[in-house]
């Protein structure tokens, strides 16, 4: 939160591009100073639990309790929170539910439909577009279980993967929602692959060849247009 995080908004400001973060609450106590920034630069902010908890361990009055939490605690700054990732990808039968009881109007969960059900915004996330799942050791059994090779991936390699998979999103107009983690660009070489996805995501947007907004104002456009519902 103090070393990353600044740079990181830096270069989102230098290329004009906006994005959630999605912020384990207790940092709302830690680094209230570097979550109000988030917000005061234009970001939007989203609750991901409130030391990420795995999201699909835990029992009914936990999840309630740690929602209820975490988003009294981004109240407590003065900030609002209307989006949820659950950490480990996967939400539980009850979450929706009380996801739309605390006021959140949009998640994030692994894989699934994009679309509205209930009131509720889903604009999920690939395994396969999360720069945590390419770049640490930790995740070699969850690449291995997806017919992924085991062995992590150079930071420059994942730059190129990414940026390939971006220049073809724009040719088919797909949606995909990329995950990148803060703490990751404290290494030099996946900074600077950072920064070349950023510059190269701002120039497909300036040629008006993709869309990239906040996962925010997305799920706001489904919630309005109608479009991709399911019910």
């Amino acid at each position: 939160m103090t070393l990353a995080l600044p740079w990181l908004l830096d270069e989102l400001d230098a290329h004009r591009l906006s994005a959630t973060f999605f912020v384990e609450a207790i940092n709302c106590e830690l680094y209230p100073d570097a979550v109000r920034e988030i917000a005061a630069r234009g970001h939007e902010l989203g609750v991901h639990g409130w030391r990420h908890e795995e999201w699909a361990s835990l029992s009914g009055a936990e999840e309630r309790d740690i929602l209820t939490r975490s988003v009294g605690a981004f109240a407590a700054l003065g900030l609002g929170a209307s989006g949820f990732r659950p950490p480990g990808g996967e939400l539980n039968s009850r979450s929706p539910a009380l996801l739309r009881e605390k006021g959140l109007r949009w998640c994030s969960p692994a894989e699934g439909t994009v679309g509205v059900r209930r009131g509720l915004a889903y604009v999920p996330f690939a395994w396969n577009f999360v720069d945590a799942y390419h770049l640490m050791d930790s995740f070699a059994p969850l690449r291995t279980s997806r017919g992924d090779p085991e062995r992590s991936l150079d930071p420059a390699a994942l730059a190129d993967q990414f940026e390939d998979e971006l220049q073809e999103l724009a040719v088919t107009g797909s949606l995909r929602t990329l995950v990148l983690h803060p703490f990751l660009m404290l290494d030099e070489a996946w900074a600077s692959g950072v920064s070349r996805l950023l510059a190269f995501g701002a120039e497909l947007v300036r040629e008006r060849r993709t869309w990239v907004v906040a996962g925010g104002v997305f799920s706001d456009w489904l919630m309005s247009s109608g479009a991709a519902l399911t019910s």
